[in-house]
């Protein structure tokens, strides 16, 4: 039996930011959904993303909470899921904002927003050891972040190997030599 995939984006519902988001972000907005918690989610192009966290900062919010990927390997796509947060709006500070795209699996890249959101680059270098995930324009990427520069490297190719994805198999050494 195997596990269904999570859906990309939660069911419709009207939500009090909803207005503004579809003013900020335009035709970029393909679709949106409220998450059982209560947040605004939106799925845009991943060409859009730079220009997206750009009108997310604008409208107020201050920070990227988190920063992750989904991969759905039957579909050959990974979700890159940005959440956005801020800290000094007081009409935002108890909302969260979650922008979510879709990547090719076979050339997982997209543009980096640490320029814009400083807070994003330690997550998009995880994101990148973790599944792969190349981003564009940070200036950090290739260096090793979190694993051991030992680490999840393919013995017979050489090639890195990606512990989030879900084609991963653990070396016959471990993962820890």
């Amino acid at each position: 039996m195997s596990a269904r995939a999570p859906p990309k984006c939660p069911p419709p519902g009207d939500h009090a930011l909803l207005p503004r988001v579809k003013e900020a972000l335009g035709p970029s907005l393909l679709s949106h959904g409220v998450t059982p918690e209560g947040h605004l989610c939106v799925v845009v192009p991943p060409d859009k993303i730079r220009e997206v966290a750009q009108a997310v900062k604008n409208m107020g919010f201050d920070h990227v909470l988190s920063l992750s990927a989904v991969d759905y390997i039957a579909e050959k796509k990974f979700l890159l899921v940005y959440v956005f947060a801020s800290y000094l709006s007081p009409e935002l500070k108890n909302q969260l904002l979650h922008v979510r795209a879709e990547i090719p699996r076979d050339s997982p890249k997209v543009a980096s927003i640490a320029d814009i959101y400083p807070s994003a680059d330690y997550e998009e270098r995880e994101c990148h050891e973790m599944f792969g995930i190349w981003f564009e324009g940070n200036p950090h990427m290739g260096k090793r972040f979190l694993l051991d520069p030992d680490c999840c490297i393919d013995e017979k190719t050489g090639k890195p190997l990606y512990p989030l994805r879900k084609d991963f198999k653990v070396p016959d050494w471990g993962l820890m030599g």
